[in-house]
C-alpha cells in the first residue's frame, strides 16, 4: 500500500511504501523522473535517492520504506551539496553529511517492525537539517517558472535566465547544482510530469498536450519515450 502526505513546513512529501503481500508483488518497479530528490528510511539506514535523469527500473523487495521528495532544489541545500554528485544514483546519507555534523537515525531503523518508527526517523531528521539551513527560494521559484503553465505556454530558458538576473551560462551551471542536471531537462521532466497528472485525470493525450506545451500528441509521445526509455 503507497499513501503520501503533503508536508509545507519541510518543502516535502511523506510518502510510505508497504507491501500488503509480498508474494504478490511484481519483481521490478519503474521509477520515473519527477525533478526531486528523496530521502529514504530504509533498513540499511538513510539514503539519498538523486535526482533521475530518465526512468530507472528497480528490484521489488517487499521492504517498507519510509520517504522524503523534497521540492525541486530543496535537499541538496540541506545536505551542502551539488545535486549534479548525486544523480541517477542511490548514496547513503552518512557519506554526504557525516554523523559528527548530522544526527542520523541507524539501529533503530534496521530493528524497525512499523512504518511509524521510519516515519519518525524521517521528520526528526528533516526537522534537524532544515534547523541548520536557510532555504535559498532561487531554485523553487526557478522550477516554478520552467513548468508548464495552465495555458500551454512555458517559459524560455532563456527568458528564465533574464528574468533570474543570470547569463544562459549561470543558470545552466546553477541549475546542475540545484537539479542535478540542466534547465531544458528540467524543464522538460516538469512538463511531462504535468502531461501525465492531466492524462490521469482523465483528458485524452490530445488535450493534455495541448495544455503542456506540446505540439501534438506525438510530440508528447516522443518525450515521453526518451524519458522512460521505451
Amino acid at each position: 500500500m503507497y499513501r503520501e502526505i503533503r508536508i509545507h513546513r519541510l518543502h516535502a512529501v511523506l510518502w510510505v511504501n508497504a507491501p500488503e503481500a509480498v508474494d504478490a508483488q511484481p519483481s521490478t518497479a519503474t521509477i520515473t523522473p519527477d525533478g526531486c530528490m528523496d530521502l529514504l528510511a530504509t533498513g540499511s539506514g538513510v539514503v539519498i535517492a538523486g535526482a533521475d535523469t530518465a526512468a530507472r527500473t528497480v528490484p521489488a523487495t517487499g521492504e517498507t520504506i519510509a520517504g522524503l521528495r523534497f521540492d525541486s532544489g530543496v535537499l541538496p541545500q540541506l545536505l551542502a551539496t551539488s545535486a549534479a554528485e548525486l544523480a541517477d544514483r542511490l548514496t547513503p546519507l552518512a557519506e554526504v553529511a557525516p554523523p559528527k555534523r548530522v544526527r542520523i537515525p541507524g539501529a533503530r531503523l534496521a530493528e524497525a517492525t512499523s512504518p511509524s518508527v521510519r516515519v519518525r526517523s524521517l521528520l526528526g531528521l528533516a526537522e534537524d537539517l532544515l534547523a541548520r539551513t536557510e532555504i535559498d527560494r532561487r531554485p523553487l521559484a526557478l522550477a516554478d517558472a520552467l513548468a508548464a503553465r495552465g495555458d500551454g505556454s512555458s517559459v524560455s530558458i532563456a527568458e528564465a535566465a533574464a528574468d533570474f538576473a543570470y547569463s544562459p551560462r549561470q543558470l545552466r551551471r546553477l541549475s546542475a547544482q540545484w537539479y542535478g542536471y540542466g534547465p531544458k531537462h528540467l524543464a522538460k521532466i516538469l512538463r511531462w510530469r504535468r502531461a501525465r497528472a492531466l492524462i490521469d485525470a482523465g483528458l485524452t493525450r490530445t488535450e493534455a498536450a495541448a495544455r503542456s506545451g506540446y505540439s501534438d500528441a506525438a510530440h508528447l509521445w516522443r518525450e515521453e519515450r526518451a524519458l522512460l526509455g521505451r
